[in-house]
C-alpha cells in the first residue's frame, strides 16, 4: 500500500487521529479514532517517522460522503437518564495486563458540567473482560436520541466505587452526529431463510422498509409473500427476528462465473417490537460503521 507521511503539526492534543497511523515498515501505531490526550503523547510521536495510508480517489470521494456533522456536546440536548453505549478503545498504560474488549456495555447519564466532566453509572463489572476500567481508559460512546445517531470519545478521568459506583469522564470535545431517516439503507451480509421453503439466502441490505436479498433459488412471483427468518445482534445479544415481506423485485445475476438471483422485499405486517429491533441494529451500524450505510 501506498504510505504518505504524517507531520506531527497536522496532529493535536483533544481531537480524533483522522487516519490509522503507520511506522516506516508499515506496522500500525494507532487506529483512527484515537485520541491523542496530553503534549507528552502527542510527543512521543514526534520521536517516530509516522505515515498514513493513502486513499484512492474513489474512496475518498466515498468518505467524504460519509462525514458526520461535528457538534457541541449541548447540542444534542440529552436529559438525565440518557442511555449510552461504550466500547473500551484503548486501555490506559498504568494497566499491566488485560485484552481489549470489543463488545459494547450500557450507561446511563447521571448529568455533565459543561467543559468539564460527564458523568455517567458504571457499566456491570462483569462485562467487562479482565480488569474493571481504571482511569486513563479511552472509550468510544454512542447514543441514539430522537432520529439522530451520534458518537464521540472520553477517557476515564475519575472512578468513584462509594456509596455509589459511577464514573467521571473528560468532557467531550468533539461530538458527531448524523440525522437517520425512516428509510436509511445499510450495507450488510447476514444468513438468513425463507421459511416457507426453507430456503438459504443472504440479506445484503437491510432497512426499515425492507431488504435486498442474494440467493441461489427464487424465492417466489412478483407480488407473492414470504417470511425472512434471521438473527440481527444488539450489544451482543442474538435476537431472531421473523418478518413477512412482498416480493417486488428479482433479477437473475452472474458475477464470476455464477449464478445468484438478486431480490427486493418490503416488510409487510412487521410488529412494533420487530420495528424497534430494525431501529436499533441499523442506528447501531450507521454510528460504528458508517461507510456501510447506502
Amino acid at each position: 500500500m501506498s504510505m504518505i507521511p504524517i507531520q506531527t503539526s497536522d496532529l493535536a492534543v483533544g481531537q480524533p487521529l483522522p487516519w490509522d497511523l503507520f511506522d516506516e515498515s508499515q506496522k500500525p501505531i494507532q487506529k483512527r479514532g484515537y485520541v491523542i490526550k496530553t503534549a507528552d503523547e502527542l510527543k512521543e510521536l514526534e520521536e517516530l517517522s509516522v505515515f498514513r495510508m493513502q486513499a484512492t480517489a474513489s474512496q475518498q470521494a466515498e468518505a467524504d460522503k460519509k462525514v458526520l456533522d461535528q457538534i457541541g456536546f449541548e447540542d444534542m440536548q440529552i436529559k438525565v437518564g440518557q442511555k449510552m453505549y461504550l466500547t473500551l478503545a484503548a486501555y490506559s498504560k498504568l494497566r499491566k495486563s488485560c485484552e481489549l474488549s470489543e463488545n459494547s456495555y450500557s450507561v446511563s447519564m447521571i448529568g455533565y458540567v459543561p467543559n468539564n466532566t460527564l458523568i455517567v453509572t458504571m457499566p456491570v463489572t462483569d462485562q467487562i473482560v479482565g480488569d474493571p476500567l481504571i482511569e486513563g481508559d479511552q472509550l468510544n460512546i454512542r447514543l441514539v436520541t430522537g432520529q439522530y445517531a451520534y458518537k464521540f470519545s472520553a477517557f476515564v478521568d475519575k472512578v468513584i466505587k462509594t456509596p455509589f459506583k459511577y464514573l467521571h469522564l473528560s468532557f467531550p470535545k468533539v461530538v458527531q452526529g448524523q440525522s437517520i431517516r425512516k428509510s436509511r439503507r445499510i450495507k450488510c451480509h447476514m444468513n438468513a431463510t425463507v421459511a416457507e421453503k426453507a430456503i438459504p439466502i443472504a440479506i445484503t441490505d437491510l432497512s426499515i422498509c425492507g431488504a435486498g436479498i442474494s440467493s441461489k433459488l427464487p424465492l417466489g412471483t412478483l407480488g407473492s409473500t414470504v417470511t425472512l427468518s434471521f438473527n440481527v445482534t444488539i450489544l451482543d445479544r442474538e435476537l431472531h427476528l421473523s418478518i413477512k415481506a412482498v416480493i417486488r423485485s428479482a433479477k437473475q445475476i452472474t458475477k464470476n462465473n455464477q449464478k445468484t438471483i438478486s431480490t427486493g422485499v418490503e416488510f409487510s405486517d412487521i410488529k412494533p417490537d420487530q420495528v424497534f429491533t430494525l431501529h436499533h441494529m441499523i442506528y447501531q451500524e450507521i454510528v460504528e460503521h458508517p461507510e456501510n450505510v447506502i
